[in-house]
């Protein structure tokens, strides 16, 4: 755009004009950016602390470890009571325990003649030796569905 086509617009600028007074205030804006600066630097000095203390406390524990240096690889076990740190493990475990004893055969007692026997088996031996009950056909009469409406009334389906 020329000269010519902004004077047309908006009219001519002023020789002394500045700045748009609307616009934000230049001393606001020196403000907030000194006041960022100085943020600025506070921040980057304490996370410069932060790693000058962590650094010495790393190598205080260094010095310590040099000077007992056999405790220095030794992992040692927490007190009792341990929590469980795989539970989804211990519960897999338990379940293959499970199934293993309901699966396989083994001695629970010699002296007395007690073993395990999976549980398929023990039920198939069970049905033939007549040691289960079994059901026996029942009267028509008695495998009628009754159902209750709404009402309360109760209804014999046809």
């Amino acid at each position: 755009m020329s000269t010519n086509e902004a004077d047309l617009e908006y009219g001519p600028t002023p020789e002394n004009a500045e700045h748009e007074h609307t616009d934000i205030e230049p001393s606001i804006a020196w403000t907030f950016a000194s006041w960022l600066v100085v943020a600025m630097l506070i921040s980057a000095a304490i996370v410069y602390g932060a790693f000058w203390f962590f650094e010495g406390q790393e190598k205080s524990a260094n010095r310590a470890a040099q000077v007992f240096p056999l405790a220095a690889g030794r992992v040692q076990e927490r007190p009792l009571p341990h929590l469980q740190t795989q539970p989804f493990k211990d519960i897999l475990t338990l379940r293959q325990n499970e199934q293993k004893k309901l699966s396989t055969y083994e001695w629970v007692d010699k002296a007395t003649g007690t073993v395990r026997m999976p549980i398929d088996d023990t039920l198939r031996l069970m049905t033939e030796r007549g040691m289960l009950p079994t059901r026996s056909a029942q009267p028509a009469e008695l495998n009628d569905v009754i159902l209750d409406s709404s009402a309360g009334r109760v209804a014999v389906p046809r």
